[in-house]
């Protein structure tokens, strides 16, 4: 019987690296990646490089319709498109959002616009030529190999500003470690065979993919900072919502000015400080979707990777 071949378009970076790995474990051979940089990855895995200009809306928006048209011209069977939880997000309180929730009519920022829109097409792509297509709505993803996550909040903690506090903390949030989110994809994708009994679930739909446990904002950094041996000699400075709005307001005006990238902006506040927390069970019942490692065990994966490549820059090796 023959086998699905894999191009993992992104598959140079964390979820992609982490779905290659998995379908690596479960024997499959034919597969290959596409991204803008090359990373050293299985010798059995091809890599193709593309570098476009505008990474926005030429990545996020015009690549998925390529991917898409491309796809329905040589019979492609099956796309599982990457999206985020922010498609739904406008900046206000969100918890226990579900996939009824409608996209906003204005984002908080280009990057979920983009997203948005992206997604929009895949959906609407569901059918055409045999093409199966669904989308996956990761929330807060982290883990080894993490490039912006993980190393934002160490950074925190190295240059002491661990202490800080934007918000009273009481916001939830959901993370998702990136095992899970790339397990999420295996699923999905081993679903959208017609003759899988959850197809119909499955085909021409959007999932929010979280661990399924949203803690206070901070709880979060703080567990990464505790694993990491780090341990604040100064009392915790929280600074009101509204406060580091306009102190962020006043360095995004200054850095324009100096033409520096800020350190501080309003949509860092309103991202700290806002709650957002997913329902998943649309996920858990039809791609039977259980996330396998806990934010606890997460957290220790993360934190052992991090010291192991920034072995001189963290508290237990100097």
């Amino acid at each position: 019987m023959k086998t699905d071949s894999y191009l993992v378009i992104g598959g140079c970076g964390l979820l992609g690296g982490h779905i290659i790995d998995l379908l690596l474990k479960r024997g499959e051979e034919d597969m290959a990646a596409f991204d803008l940089v090359h990373s050293q990855l299985d010798p059995k895995v091809e890599v193709f490089i593309g570098r476009p200009r505008d990474l926005q809306e030429k990545i996020n928006v015009r690549g998925t319709d390529n991917v898409i048209r491309e796809a329905i011209a040589h019979g492609v069977r099956k796309l599982v498109y990457n999206s985020t939880a922010s498609v739904v997000f406008e900046g206000v309180d969100q918890l226990n959002v579900d996939e009824t929730a409608p996209y906003p009519s204005h984002h908080i920022d280009d990057y979920n616009d983009t997203k948005s829109m992206a997604e929009k097409l895949v959906l609407d792509a569901n059918g055409r030529n045999g093409l199966s297509t669904a989308s996956l709505r990761p929330a807060g993803l982290f883990g080894p190999g993490d490039r912006v996550t993980v190393p934002v909040f160490m950074n925190s903690m190295l240059s002491g500003r661990s202490h800080v506090q934007l918000g009273d903390n009481s916001n939830l949030f959901d993370w998702t470690y990136i095992g899970n989110a790339a397990q999420a994809h295996l699923l999905t994708a081993d679903r959208l065979s017609p003759s899988h009994p959850k197809y119909g679930s499955v085909a021409g739909q959007a999932f929010f993919i979280t661990n399924g446990d949203p803690r206070p904002w901070w709880e979060f950094p703080r567990a990464l900072w505790k694993e990491a041996g780090h341990k604040s000699q100064k009392k915790t400075m929280a600074i009101p919502k509204s406060i580091a709005l306009i102190l962020a307001f006043f360095t995004e005006y200054i850095c324009l000015i100096l033409g520096k990238k800020p350190t501080l902006t309003r949509l860092t506040v309103t991202y700290c400080c806002t709650a957002r927390s997913c329902d998943i069970s649309k996920a858990r019942n039809a791609l039977e979707y259980e996330p396998e490692v806990s934010l606890e065990e997460g957290v220790k994966r993360s934190v052992a990777w991090w010291k192991a490549n920034h072995a001189e820059q963290s508290p237990g090796t100097k």
